[in-house]
């Protein structure tokens, strides 16, 4: 364990003590193992110090009592990671959105934009709960996280087209000369304007950019023409769009697992062959109008049908 992430455990097993809970260390390859502990009380938070940073990953039967242990670290200023794009940026207050969208490059599914509004404390608290772009956390933390998330920030907005109405506006923006990218515009501009009117404070706006030009800002200085948009790529690295990007994510598979009901069988993510062939047995089982309901019809997968 080097010098610098030692002094970094010492401040942690120092904090929970401070708050009554004892902290025993145990040497985990690439980290540390901290058994805490108050009466009858137990939780293991086991803390990696990987080439992308600290990683948190918690475990403890008693729920209560987990989350106890995890405010604590949550009221840290700072968890010794750069979490927040913005925080150097001129007249930065501290409280800022973010957003992401999930199901754009899947035949199958909803597309999902989700925004969050966070300040610093609130940011340390999901960088204790492991929070991370969904593209590097599983399915199954996904939707375990999700909660989590909704509790700890600010304000939250999560907006979904289903493929019926994805394809409806889709062929609207087509027809007026249009394309996908105005669809997401409209998309992240809604859920960021979603999460500002619940929290008037948040002077900044993060997007993970995905097009040069759109007219996300523009939109949202309609309603809040003081908050600063910013457009950068890779945004996810920020704690807000990352909590977005898994809000995002966890609403596709919730519709998701929708569809799979009514479709009575497993629904492939992606726009792989996969999907492809089990988009023809729908369209053999249901009728192929019936696709609307399932697939993102732009797709060249749907000509191949």
């Amino acid at each position: 364990m080097n010098t610098d992430f030692g002094t970094y455990i010492k401040e942690l097993v120092k904090k929970f003590r401070e708050n009554g809970i004892s902290a025993e260390e145990k040497s985990l390859q690439y980290g540390c193992q901290l058994v805490l502990a108050k009466g009858i009380d137990k939780a293991v938070l086991s803390v990696y110090n990987g080439k992308k940073g600290i990683k948190f990953v918690w475990n403890g039967k008693n729920a209560v009592f987990t989350q106890a242990c995890k405010d604590i670290l949550a009221d840290e200023s700072s968890t010794g990671t750069n979490y927040c794009l913005l925080k150097d940026l001129p007249g930065f207050n501290g409280i800022w959105a973010g957003s992401d969208e999930s199901g754009k490059g899947d035949f199958f599914g909803p597309l999902v934009v989700a925004a969050v509004a966070c300040d610093e404390k609130s940011a340390s608290r999901l960088f204790s709960l492991g929070v991370k772009d969904c593209k590097i956390v599983s399915d199954k933390d996904v939707l375990k996280m999700k909660d989590e998330i909704c509790s700890a920030v600010l304000a939250v907005s999560v907006l979904a087209l289903t493929p019926k109405m994805y394809n409806y506006r889709y062929n609207q923006l087509k027809a007026a000369g249009q394309n996908l990218n105005h669809l997401l515009s409209s998309g992240h501009a809604a859920a960021l304007t979603g999460v500002i009117g619940k929290c008037p404070s948040c002077g900044y706006a993060l997007v993970d950019r995905f097009a040069v030009h759109n007219d996300i800002t523009q939109r949202i200085h309609e309603k809040y023409p003081s908050v600063k948009v910013v457009q950068m790529p890779k945004a996810e690295a920020d704690i807000a769009v990352a909590a977005a990007s898994v809000l995002a994510r966890a609403e596709f598979l919730r519709i998701m697992a929708e569809l799979e009901a009514q479709a009575g069988m497993p629904l492939p993510k992606g726009g792989s062959d996969a999907a492809t062939s089990c988009a023809r047995i729908i369209a053999e089982k249901f009728g192929k109008e019936s696709l609307a309901n399932f697939v993102k019809l732009h797709f060249a997968n749907y000509k191949r049908i």
